[in-house]
């Protein structure tokens, strides 16, 4: 028979021991009475819930910390062009404004990237949805002489994967070092069907990256990377929203295509992609971060065109909250605009308040979200912010079909920020993601009539409308938002 008294010191005792976690980890009152609840009410399935889901932070081993600390050490020595490109916006030359209009930006989202710079002498490009990124990846990587380093969120199990690892496995061949990194929770299906087995056995070097693993002490399997990134021959790098999968794809769509954006980046730039990368693969591999750091990956970067960029990582193992802070810097430096498009929009609290604020001091705000979302409680939870926006002068527009994954951040005609984070709680503290703030007014006028065209192809969404939908339908939105913390 069942000890059920034991039973009930045993969860007592759990109980205590999350609680003190929760306290201690859980800044907001919403999310900690959220956690206590389902860890009282739940016994043992609610810690494993709480383990599984409301862990929000990354705890690294010894030798982990050990290894990013050399990682971080030799950082300088792989920018061989550092002191004659990095931008420093903390002591800025005189008529330093008037030469880098978004000097402004920079200098507040600075504080929140560091030891990330803004580098000179970039070229970055635009690429519109799968038909656009997937045939520029593919030439790149068909060019290769030494390196290709691809990481993804969803690798998936259809013909654009098929046709993407046929020609990593003719490069590895070839003798040009491939890494492919996929994470296991969006790339489930092939990686139940080993499907990468095939370009293991070629030569292609192929890890999955996991933050769920019971043998090593890891539950969380809420924390996610999310990040696309692409580095070829340490000088082309791609980074963006698309994964790898059909849907991406109008020629192997089943109807159109899902509407994102990726980026080509050549430049200086590319060695903190790579180095993210890099990050990334040895925490998946444990390969020597020697053999990681060697110059062929880092090559001297030269100029490449007239664009300011700076790499923003975030994820739960970074001090901080690397991108919410730099996401929340652009917004209160916006002086006259801000436009943004995002798939999810579930943000902090100080995200939503200086949207608010920034439209009631003026500025021209403008929200392009998916009208209908793939995820149905996302899109209800980010309608129960609505209205305060609404109220403040933020203009909301909802894109129609198809589908709109894209990420973008416009402020002022001057600065763009891209990349795979999404304006939600998700992106901003439990997923590793990767974003690029641009200014370039080429590249950012390209982003903004992408923008635009979102919007010709959105319904706006009026005040007096969206107070009258139905009480039943308030309520849901309102419940669904309860649990912004996992969304």
């Amino acid at each position: 028979m069942f000890d059920y008294k034991l039973l009930s010191i045993g969860h007592a005792v759990l109980g205590v021991v999350l609680t003190l976690d929760i306290l201690l980890t859980k800044h907001r009152p919403v999310s900690s009475v959220l956690w206590l609840a389902i860890v009282w009410a739940f016994p043992y399935l609610g810690a494993l819930v709480y383990l599984s889901f409301g862990v929000d932070r990354v705890r690294r081993g010894a030798g982990e910390r050990e290894a990013a600390k050399a990682l971080v050490a030799q950082r300088a020595s792989l920018h061989p062009t550092f002191e004659r490109l990095a931008v420093d916006y903390s002591y800025p030359l005189p008529g330093e404004d008037s030469t880098y209009p978004a000097a402004h930006i920079f200098r507040a989202t600075d504080p929140a990237v560091r030891p990330n710079r803004v580098f000179r002498g970039n070229r970055v490009e635009l690429l519109v949805d799968g038909d656009q990124f997937y045939p520029a990846l593919l030439e790149a990587i068909a060019a290769a002489r030494s390196s290709v380093h691809l990481q993804t969120f969803i690798y998936g199990r259809d013909r654009i994967g098929g046709e993407l690892l046929d020609l990593l496995i003719e490069r590895a061949r070839s003798g040009v070092k491939c890494r492919l990194l996929y994470d296991r929770f969006g790339s489930t299906y092939a990686y139940l069907a080993r499907f990468f087995k095939r370009a293991s056995e070629a030569g292609v070097q192929v890890r999955s990256i996991t933050q769920a693993n019971p043998l090593k002490g890891r539950f969380q399997i809420n924390l996610r990377n999310h990040r696309k990134i692409a580095v070829v021959d340490g000088r082309i790098g791609f980074v963006g929203g698309i994964n790898i999968q059909d849907k991406n794809f109008s020629t192997y769509a089943d109807g159109e295509a899902i509407r994102d954006y990726h980026v080509t980046l050549r430049g200086p730039a590319v060695s903190d992609l790579q180095f993210q990368f890099v990050e990334d693969w040895h925490f998946a591999s444990r390969e020597p971060p020697e053999r990681l750091l060697e110059p062929v990956y880092f090559p001297d970067q030269e100029y490449a065109g007239d664009a300011l960029v700076q790499v923003v990582p975030g994820g739960p193992d970074l001090k901080g909250h690397g991108l919410s802070d730099a996401f929340f810097g652009a917004i209160v430096a916006a002086e006259r605009s801000i436009s943004i498009a995002t798939a999810y929009f579930v943000p902090d609290e100080p995200i939503v308040q200086g949207l608010r604020y920034a439209a009631l001091r003026g500025v021209s705000v403008r929200l392009v979200l998916p009208k209908k979302s793939n995820h149905w409680y996302a899109g209800f939870a980010a309608r129960s912010l609505y209205a305060p926006l609404l109220k403040a002068g933020v203009r909301i527009f909802e894109r129609k079909a198809p589908f709109m994954h894209a990420k973008a951040l416009v402020v002022d005609g001057v600065y763009a920020m891209v990349g795979s984070a999404n304006l939600d709680y998700r992106s901003m503290h439990l997923n590793f993601e990767t974003n690029l703030e641009v200014a370039d007014s080429e590249f950012v006028t390209k982003i903004s009539e992408q923008v635009e065209t979102e919007i010709g192809h959105s319904d706006e969404v009026r005040l007096a409308e969206h107070q009258a939908r139905s009480l039943p339908r308030r309520l849901a939105e309102n419940f669904c938002y309860l649990f912004q913390p996992m969304l």
